[in-house]
């Protein structure tokens, strides 16, 4: 007979997030120079001969922190296809939530989608827009990245909580049993992210209060447990 599945025992499962595990800099791996190199430069992105977006290597604290005076929004739709969270964050209206609130870069990794996003310089004192479609980690993006907005893809999702880092979870409503919406639910029940659909999302971001954000504690398996248990009919308890 089957027994509920109990936290304890999910938190010893160790997952191999391969996808997400940092890489040395393109920029000093293409060319085969050190990192104390003139040439170095953190703030360029190069692309292989297969055209393939290379994470950039970012210098991250002391007086080399590439980010210090920038706020960057990373919007990653994992290995899928999320056209509608694409064309909402390249919106007009979302840019303008996401400068109001303080953000001045936006990078967006649309993976297998149609929809191409308008790239910007922002010369005009407008968010900074770049895109690409795969990159072999995105590690630096989320360490770099002041605010993630993700699909609601688990690995995406604990990744970014992992990191600390404030989340935003769209749920992709055409995907049918979509299981993930209810743990991004549980999720943002416990606040520890927020929940939004494609057409919440800009009233989302201009209501963001980061103040309310719970820590995620690295091995809580209460919402994983809670959610499995509801599927095969067991009491919340």
């Amino acid at each position: 007979m089957f027994k509920p599945i109990s936290s304890h025992r999910l938190t010893n499962l160790r997952i191999n997030y391969s996808f997400y595990q940092a890489l040395p800099c393109p920029t000093c791996t293409i060319y085969n120079r050190s990192k104390n190199s003139p040439a170095h430069d953190t703030g360029n992105v190069l692309y292989s001969q297969f055209w393939q977006w290379k994470a950039p290597c970012y210098k991250m604290g002391g007086n080399n922190n590439h980010f210090e005076s920038k706020k960057v929004v990373f919007v990653t739709v994992g290995t899928t296809s999320f056209d509608s969270l694409v064309t909402t964050v390249d919106s007009d209206q979302v840019k303008e939530a996401l400068s109001e609130q303080g953000y001045t870069h936006l990078v967006i990794q649309m993976g297998r989608g149609s929809f191409i996003p308008k790239k910007s310089n922002g010369e005009d004192g407008s968010l900074v827009v770049d895109y690409f479609t795969f990159s072999s980690s995105i590690a630096n993006y989320l360490q770099s990245a002041s605010l993630v907005i993700s699909h609601a893809g688990s690995g995406s999702i604990f990744e970014t909580l992992r990191m600390a880092k404030p989340l935003i979870v769209v749920v992709n409503e055409d995907l049918m049993d979509n299981h993930q919406s209810e743990l991004a639910e549980e999720l943002a029940e416990r606040k520890h992210l927020f929940c939004a659909r494609p057409q919440t999302l800009c009233e989302v971001i201009k209501s963001l209060n980061l103040d309310t954000i719970v820590p995620y504690a690295p091995g809580d398996a209460n919402p994983v447990a809670k959610l499995i248990n509801k599927h095969l009919g067991f009491p919340a308890d």
